[in-house]
């Protein structure tokens, strides 16, 4: 009886070295969407981040450092990036951002810093 159950093990062990188990690596949530707040300087791209946050959060953000990511549902997440005015952090951001927040500065109008980021964005595919 004993040396049934050694042999048997031994038959295990031989047979899951040959059929690996696969492991499902999909994740258990979604990932966050991606919101990219772009314009030209001192249009208030930091405050509408500030009040984004506030407005899920309720806690103030005192200096809007590189992403933030946001919980804004039960199952949904919302990541707020704020993209600096350079022709690389433009492209970059128009390649892995789901939505696009365009800031234009009333004052002033359209600047040539929106229709950059509009061509860039079109040619890497964004709607």
């Amino acid at each position: 009886n004993k040396t049934a159950r050694i042999v048997h093990r031994a038959l295990d062990k031989q047979t899951r070295k040959h059929h690996v188990p696969e492991v499902d690596r999909t994740p258990v949530e979604p990932p966050p969407v991606l919101v990219a707040v772009v314009g030209p300087p001192r249009c208030g791209k930091t405050t509408l981040i500030r009040s984004l946050v506030k407005h899920y959060t309720r806690q103030n953000v005192n200096q809007v450092k590189g992403p933030l990511t946001v919980v804004t549902g039960k199952n949904r997440r919302c990541t707020f990036v704020e993209c600096p005015n350079d022709i690389s952090s433009m492209i970059d951001v128009a390649k892995v951002a789901d939505l696009v927040l365009l800031m234009v500065d009333a004052n002033f109008g359209f600047e040539m810093e929106i229709f950059e980021f509009l061509n860039i964005a079109q040619a890497h595919g964004l709607p």
